[in-house]
């Protein structure tokens, strides 16, 4: 690791009923979220969103009762996802930090929109996964959600869920609460 500050991600994607689209769209980030951590004083930094214009869906209802976005909200408030992309490795320091995240998924998510746009991954090879963490700490090994986790250890669920950076920010209180945990 080359870096003492990690990068916690979570992202939304596009979505309709039962995981079908029309025919001509398919699934694509539609948000980022990203708290940044101090992993020397187990802090958090900062919480950030990185709305992304889609270029490949619509916005289902579905999608927008679940995340909160609307097309026109994410045309007017987003950027491209290259914009994103090269923020979060020259703003964010992604390829120098520990990336986490709640699940394998997210990061192949990003890497495969990345590819089908031609773009490098944003992250270095430095990786957390919490949900094996919380595993290993718990002994429970279920498939259970990040609000489940939070309250097995006392912890509430903060905000909204299916926003990024709330998501974000949740996941990364879920790191510290099991880091330090095991530092006591």
């Amino acid at each position: 690791m080359k870096n003492h500050i990690a990068n916690v991600l979570d992202l939304e994607l596009s979505c309709y009923p039962g995981g079908v689209f029309p025919s001509d769209e398919r699934q694509e980030i539609i948000e980022i979220g990203l708290t940044t951590v101090d992993l020397a004083r187990m802090k958090i930094l900062k919480v950030r969103s990185i709305p992304i214009i889609p270029t490949m869906s619509s916005i289902s209802p579905f999608c927008t009762e679940l995340t909160g976005w609307t097309e026109e909200a994410l045309k007017r408030q987003g950027c491209e996802f290259t914009e994103a992309v090269r923020r979060l490795t020259e703003k964010y320091g992604s390829r120098n930090r520990l990336l986490v995240s709640d699940s394998a998924g997210d990061r192949k998510a990003l890497d495969w929109q990345c590819s089908l746009f031609g773009l490098a991954s944003p992250f270095g090879e430095d990786e957390l996964n919490v949900s094996v963490l919380y595993s290993m700490f718990t002994g429970d090994f279920r498939n259970v959600k990040l609000e489940e986790k939070l309250n097995r250890l006392g912890l509430a669920f903060e905000g909204v869920p299916h926003r990024a950076d709330v998501d974000s920010h949740n996941i990364a209180r879920l790191m510290i609460e099991l880091s330090t945990a095991k530092r006591r």
